[in-house]
């Protein structure tokens, strides 16, 4: 019996992280970054690609211009609440985004700012609409 346990525990833990791949496969992608109220905003790039432990996250310059905490912006990965958690190489988090998957998605910095992180809208995403339009 405890040898059925341990399989069925197996089972269902390869579930869980066959879910968390699709879920972190879902939330890869372009995301727009903006202060809510504000004027700054730039494209951030949350890719699939493993990087410690987490997945690669390369800030682009506009992003740590406009967001100065982003400097040291190296990976993100989702936390067991399916928040967006960007952390720098060390795999210390810099901002973690609280929402619902697939945004928005928002997070009030140690400055008390308002970012929110919305996914942009994947190109075969529209034709894709269409065509069960017609």
């Amino acid at each position: 019996m405890p040898l059925l346990a341990l399989a069925a525990a197996a089972m269902a833990g390869a579930g869980t992280a066959q879910n968390d791949t699709a879920s972190v496969r879902a939330a890869a992608g372009q995301w727009l970054l903006s202060e809510v109220g504000g004027k700054v905003a730039c494209t951030l790039e949350l890719t699939d690609e493993q990087s410690q432990g987490a997945r690669a996250a390369p800030a682009p310059f506009a992003c740590r211009q406009a967001f100065p905490p982003l400097q040291t912006l190296a990976a993100w990965r989702l936390d067991d609440k399916g928040d967006i958690v960007l952390s720098d190489a060390g795999g210390k988090a810099i901002v973690v985004f609280a929402g619902q998957p697939g945004g928005p998605y928002e997070a009030k910095t140690a400055s008390g700012a308002l970012w929110r992180l919305q996914a942009k809208p994947r190109p075969g995403a529209r034709i894709a609409a269409r065509a069960f339009e017609a």
